[in-house]
């Protein structure tokens, strides 16, 4: 919009002028006169937007705009000049010449002194723009060192934690009798799905998600000490990932990772208990059944139970519904 009543006033200018006098009859002192105008009219338009590239230079300092204002200044005055010898050789008035030099000597002297504390004032903004570069690259690197510290504290703790819940599992284990070995770790979880599956299939409920909780319960009442430590520290580990401000898939990935097949089933089954209600909002917010092997629920059915995205992190997700915050 500025650009556009910048050429309208140089249009308005020229159109004004070949109106008072025509354009064939032009000497040099009317050039000078419009061209003076048009500078007038420019230096009002765009004033403002030199003020702000003085004051804030975009490049640090005000060295390019001080040298297009000395350039323009220095030509006017060339200008000024040769128009006077013109003139005054013309009427061959030399003494007036000397007085008209020495009276333009003085201003220019003048003005380049002026021109000199300007460039004091350049030096200074160089300076301070320096002095800023150098204090947001130190505010920067004070930035990356912090998050790289607090990056390194969540790692090792996360890697601690993962640690016990590796020995947690390992400690867990079933006395099936003294006509069978003793089973422990991992191994265990498959023994608790073939328990869970034969309630399951003894129970006569029509409802599948009943029948599913009642599996479970069964096991549940059999292996609570194992079991109730194993889902605590597992939603703990679940919990601290979500409150840390990290790449939050990465660690899931890891975690989900350190758990077996067979895991992953007791896991879905008691998931679908009320009290598990935040540890399945986790499941499907950070799809921790990705590795799930679908064909080992005791039916195709029971998929449904959770939202698309415990199973397919492509699938949309629903926010989680709490603050787990930590106490």
């Amino acid at each position: 919009m500025r650009i556009v009543a910048w050429f309208a006033g140089l249009a308005v200018i020229g159109a004004g002028a070949v109106f008072y006098r025509p354009l064939g009859d032009f000497g040099t002192e009317t050039w000078l006169i419009v061209a003076t105008i048009a500078s007038v009219w420019s230096m009002v338009l765009w004033n403002s937007i030199i003020v702000d590239r003085a004051v804030a230079p975009r490049g640090g300092d005000s060295r390019g705009l001080f040298t297009v204002l000395l350039s323009v200044a220095l030509a006017s005055m060339g200008a000024v000049f040769v128009v006077a010898i013109h003139a005054e050789a013309a009427g061959k008035n030399w003494g007036t010449f000397g007085d008209f030099f020495g009276g333009l000597l003085n201003p220019v002297l003048t003005f380049l002194s002026f021109m000199a504390l300007l460039l004091t004032i350049i030096l200074q903004q160089r300076e301070i723009h320096s002095a800023k570069q150098d204090a947001l690259d130190l505010q920067k690197q004070k930035l990356e060192d912090r998050l790289s510290s607090e990056r390194m504290q969540f790692e090792n703790t996360f890697f601690q934690m993962v640690s016990i819940h590796n020995t947690i599992v390992n400690s867990i284990d079933v006395d099936r009798g003294t006509s069978k070995n003793q089973l422990k770790g991992r191994e265990c979880f498959k023994y608790f799905r073939d328990q869970m599956r034969t309630f399951y299939e003894a129970d006569p409920n029509l409802d599948e998600l009943q029948k599913s909780l009642n599996a479970h319960d069964r096991l549940w009442q059999s292996y609570q000490n194992d079991l109730a430590h194993y889902y605590r520290y597992l939603y703990n580990i679940i919990r601290f990932i979500n409150e840390s401000n990290v790449n939050k898939a990465r660690y899931i990935r890891i975690l989900r990772a350190q758990l077996s097949d067979f895991e992953l089933l007791v896991l879905f089954y008691n998931g679908l208990f009320p009290l598990a209600r935040k540890f399945k909002e986790y499941v499907e917010f950070f799809t921790l059944f990705d590795n799930l092997p679908k064909d080992l629920l005791f039916d195709s059915s029971h998929e449904k139970f959770y939202e698309p995205s415990a199973f397919d992190e492509k699938a949309p997700k629903k926010p989680l519904s709490f603050t787990d915050a930590a106490t």
